[in-house]
């Protein structure tokens, strides 16, 4: 199986699971996410290193930033759009994108919950030089997941372990794209 048939599989995977415990929650009495929440904003920032493959030779290391707004579903589920960008440290470069397809599911009640995410979205990088990379265009997918905490009750803290997969969704070939594994942690407040 090829790393981008994995990461195709393992997003699937993600967006199964997530629908399946977003309908099973449904039918829970409480939730981590009280009724007529507002907007959470949140602020991430990390480290990326890459998940090789023989196609995928480059060694692509990143720093991560991120922004984003979390809309209130159901008591445990998100709708999340993000903003994000990628400094890549070997090669130098960059991406920029908008993910605005995104959801969170929070699982427990405690002070601790931890949850899973999963995200669609476009970009533009300047690492053609690549042999993964064949455009200046992109889409990326993502799937994570973490642990939230409060600290306040309209603030908190947030980590996050996430796949990130950049490429140009067969649009030119060849299409082998960027797959990475990410360290996140942020902060969060509404």
């Amino acid at each position: 199986m090829t790393p981008a048939r994995a990461v195709s599989r393992a997003a699937a995977l993600a967006i199964a699971l997530l629908g399946g415990l977003a309908g099973a929650s449904a039918f829970a009495q409480d939730g981590p996410i009280p009724a007529g929440r507002g907007i959470e904003w949140g602020v991430s920032a990390g480290y990326g290193v890459p998940v090789r493959a023989p196609s995928r030779p480059s060694d692509e290391s990143e720093l991560a930033f991120l922004a984003s707004a979390g809309f209130r579903v159901n008591r445990r589920l998100e709708y999340v759009a993000e903003a994000d960008g990628f400094g890549f440290l070997h090669p130098g470069g960059y991406y920029v994108g908008l993910m605005p397809l995104g959801g969170r599911l929070s699982v427990g009640n405690g002070p601790l919950l931890p949850f899973a995410s999963v995200g669609l979205g476009f970009g533009w990088t300047d690492l053609v030089e690549l042999e993964e990379i064949s455009r200046r265009f992109n889409f990326q997918v993502q799937v994570g997941i973490g642990i939230r905490g409060a600290v306040t009750d309209t603030t908190g803290w947030t980590t996050e372990l996430r796949i990130l997969h950049i490429s140009n969704a067969g649009t030119v070939y060849p299409n082998r794209g960027l797959n990475s594994l990410l360290v996140l942690g942020g902060f969060r407040f509404r």
